[in-house]
């Protein structure tokens, strides 16, 4: 009865420490959920707004190639006043003192390229080639942000945990040393279990410290993330627990290489190398343009001032020698598409390794949350039992700590396990660029 009273107001005694030792979640800023945390991360993130910019480059590089094929447009005009001498047909006159002679015109010039041997041609296939890269990586980097997004809120998910256990270990170092003392008392410890309690209670509280300063780290970083002038709290999820994934392993190995955002990515730079060689192959070939205006002018005798009437030229434009110019922007062209084409064959590579791995992980965090689950289930009831044992006298404190010891270290990795598999998950989401 003495023992089971004792125990009582120690458990009261306990539960108010405790509750005097949560942490005030206050401090942390506003709640937002997985979805909300996402959502303003992709708003707010600068490597989207530059994938996003390189789209909208690639749009306008599409519309330049289009426009090769239209003609250029010019509208001129002139004016100028001269009280110079005129000559025409021979006959030489001048104006009055005094007076001048005003000259005025317009004028409507166009000009196309009727045949660039085959440069207009490689030119578009290369923007569209960029352009589709374009659109990969910006489905890359949106897929990389909703990756950091769910690292920190995870962060932020799995700080709360460390404080939870860190918390549960304070417990049960303050329920240890009540027993040493109760026990010193009675006359069956001696001092050093009583020392020994007090430092394990003292090795607790640092613990709990450094959780504490985690979760501020992490809240303060994930508030960064999702554009916030200050820490930012993750609500907590439902479940933590693993799922299904909407494709097998064989459908995800097969679906990496093929379909990945970055292997599209590098795919249409590798063709985007190829079209820029054919394009800078074309300057071994004649430029050949075709030009028409017409021109109004009030008066042309006037030097430099505009003549009246139509205008057609046809001409050519053909360097023999430009010192070697043209050869080395083939050659450059040609060393930059081969190694976007090394880059290419690396890329579906990597990507399929990449799966493997995070394939891999996943299974072992989910063995592992079955595991750890039971190490938290074994080491909790052998803690009790040698809890009991140390109050009959039979174990000693150092059988209490290192039970104590066992029970928040398959606490942590329980904890470690379930985030390990949530990452896991959203990295290879990531690396796929589609939900899973």
């Amino acid at each position: 009865m003495k023992a089971l009273a004792l125990a009582l107001v120690l458990g009261s005694t306990l539960s108010a420490t405790s509750r005097s030792q949560e942490p005030d979640t206050s401090a942390l800023g506003p709640r937002l959920s997985l979805e909300m945390v996402v959502a303003r991360t992709l708003a707010y993130s600068p490597g989207v707004a530059g994938a996003q910019g390189a789209v909208r480059d690639a749009a306008a590089l599409r519309r330049v190639t289009l426009g090769a094929y239209l003609p250029t447009v010019a509208l001129n005009s002139s004016a100028g006043w001269t009280d110079q001498s005129l000559a025409t047909s021979g006959v030489v006159s001048s104006t009055a003192p005094g007076s001048t002679l005003n000259a005025y015109g317009a004028g409507l010039a166009a000009a196309v390229d009727v045949f660039t041997g085959g440069r207009r041609g490689a030119q578009r296939s290369q923007a569209e080639a960029i352009s589709q890269a374009a659109d990969a990586g910006l489905v890359q980097q949106r897929y990389a942000t909703m990756l950091f997004a769910k690292q920190g809120y995870y962060d932020v998910l799995r700080a709360h945990e460390l404080v939870r256990v860190a918390t549960e270990f304070v417990a049960q170092a303050e329920l240890g040393l009540g027993y040493a003392r109760d026990r010193l008392a009675a006359g069956t410890a001696t001092r050093a279990d009583v020392l020994l309690a007090e430092l394990a209670l003292s090795t607790a509280r640092r613990q709990q410290l450094a959780a504490r300063d985690t979760l501020s780290t992490t809240s303060a970083a994930l508030g960064r993330l999702v554009g916030a002038n200050g820490p930012v709290d993750a609500d907590s999820l439902s479940t933590l627990e693993p799922a299904p994934l909407a494709l097998s392993d064989s459908g995800v190995l097969t679906l990496a290489p093929a379909a990945a955002p970055a292997v599209v990515n590098a795919q249409a730079l590798a063709s985007a190398g190829a079209a820029a060689v054919r394009a800078s192959e074309t300057q071994y070939l004649p430029t050949i343009s075709l030009g028409a205006g017409y021109n109004w002018s009030n008066d042309g005798r006037v030097t430099g001032a505009l003549r009246s009437g139509w205008i057609v030229a046809l001409t050519t434009s053909f360097p023999l020698f430009n010192g070697f110019v043209r050869e080395a922007s083939v050659t450059q062209a040609k060393v930059a598409a081969e190694v976007a084409t090394a880059t290419s064959a690396d890329t579906k590579r990597f990507v399929r390794a990449e799966a493997q791995r995070l394939l891999g992980s996943l299974h072992v965090a989910e063995q592992d949350i079955t595991l750890t689950r039971d190490a938290v289930r074994l080491a909790g009831e052998d803690l009790r039992v040698i809890q009991a044992r140390y109050r009959a006298g039979i174990a000693t404190i150092l059988d209490v700590l290192t039970s104590q010891t066992a029970l928040i270290q398959a606490e942590l990795d329980l904890v470690s396990a379930r985030f390990t598999y949530q990452v896991a998950r959203a990295s290879l989401e990531a690396l796929l660029g589609r939900d899973l």
